[in-house]
């Protein structure tokens, strides 16, 4: 529903700022001399528009990162091709309009000047989509390497006693507890806690509801060190540095969801434990040595072939690749054929014959 929402605002905002430069372009020239009606405005507007939508969604991401100068080139082509096409968009009434100025300047000044101008509007209005994806990309990566380190690395940044910055397993957390505007992370060696600013409610948005359950404000466990739950109170399991095993009271806000979460999260990992299947041990399968007869087939080609490869060998003696690769290692071992070469371009070739 957030995703849905949020891609609903993205697209208004586009179309009420497509909007508002449409407005603009017709109803104020912008560097240009007014094009004589509105409906010239408003396609030398929409040519501006284009340019700025190409920027964002093609150029930039296509260009920016493998080839900067390139992106640079032809983004700066696309604004002097733009330019020239608004330009004679208002070309006829220019020249109607200014006919005095022109004589006075002479019409190269007086076109260059106004062609300079045009260009340089282009190119600043298209540097604020560059702002805005550098500042979007960097974003991303940013969430990329969160991502990194809280799921994929199972990492949790806090602070120690020293107030040093510390990386911490998610597996030896031992339970969180809220301290003011600072969380208190304890771990399972030697009644050892960390610091981290922030909110409960944001720790329980970070590690979501499969590892950790809300047993009140200000505590959070994970489900992985819980021994047993009556409905109203949670007993962890007993540490080794512990001489009797914590208990924590569940608070009556939470008494709806967390006694049942944990129930069925203990009886999951019952089950589980049950159901495991007993280790067996297999045997490792010998490696099956191919007969005489296909060894000899293969030496024999290689003989008359020198330099073939594996795919060859098997489609002119009609063995598999499996057994002509199972025959080759025999020879090998044998320190009959030798490959030489790259892998590529290169085959096998007599060491000495028998």
């Amino acid at each position: 529903m957030k995703k849905q929402t949020r891609t609903i605002i993205i697209v208004l905002l586009n179309v009420l700022f497509c909007a508002y430069m449409l407005w603009f372009s017709t109803n104020n020239s912008f560097l240009r001399p007014y094009a004589g009606s509105k409906t010239r405005e408003f396609f030398a507007g929409l040519i501006l528009l284009i340019t700025l939508y190409a920027n964002y969604f093609l150029l930039y991401p296509k260009l920016h990162k493998k080839h900067p100068v390139v992106y640079w080139v032809v983004l700066v082509s696309l604004c002097i091709i733009a330019a020239a096409v608004d330009f004679a968009i208002a070309h006829r009434f220019m020249m109607y309009c200014n006919s005095a100025v022109i004589e006075k300047y002479g019409a190269f000044s007086f076109f260059s000047h106004h062609y300079r101008l045009i260009v340089i509007r282009n190119v600043t209005l298209n540097a604020f989509p560059f702002i805005f994806r550098e500042r979007q990309e960097l974003q991303k990566a940013l969430d990329k390497e969160v991502q990194i380190v809280y799921q994929d690395a199972r990492l949790l940044d806090v602070s120690d006693k020293d107030h040093n910055a510390r990386l911490i397993p998610r597996d030896n957390i031992y339970y969180c507890q809220q301290d003011g505007n600072y969380t208190r992370i304890y771990v399972t060696q030697d009644d050892l806690y960390y610091s981290r600013y922030g909110s409960m409610k944001y720790l329980e948005q970070l590690f979501g509801t499969e590892e950790f359950v809300r047993v009140s404000n200000t505590l959070l466990i994970p489900y992985r060190y819980i021994h047993s739950c009556n409905g109203t109170e949670v007993f962890m399991k007993r540490l080794p540095w512990q001489k009797e095993p914590l208990s924590f009271a569940i608070e009556p806000k939470y008494l709806d969801q967390a006694p049942g979460q944990i129930a069925l999260y203990l009886l999951n990992s019952k089950g589980q434990e049950t159901m495991k299947p007993p280790k067996q041990n297999r045997k490792r399968r010998k490696p099956v040595k191919p007969s005489q007869e296909k060894t000899d087939t293969v030496l024999q080609y290689i003989k008359e072939h020198a330099g073939s490869q594996t795919k060859e060998i098997a489609e002119n003696t009609q063995f598999s690749p499996t057994t002509v690769e199972r025959c080759l290692a025999e020879l090998r071992k044998q320190e009959l054929v030798k490959f030489k070469g790259s892998k590529k371009t290169g085959g096998y070739h007599i060491v000495r014959l028998q």
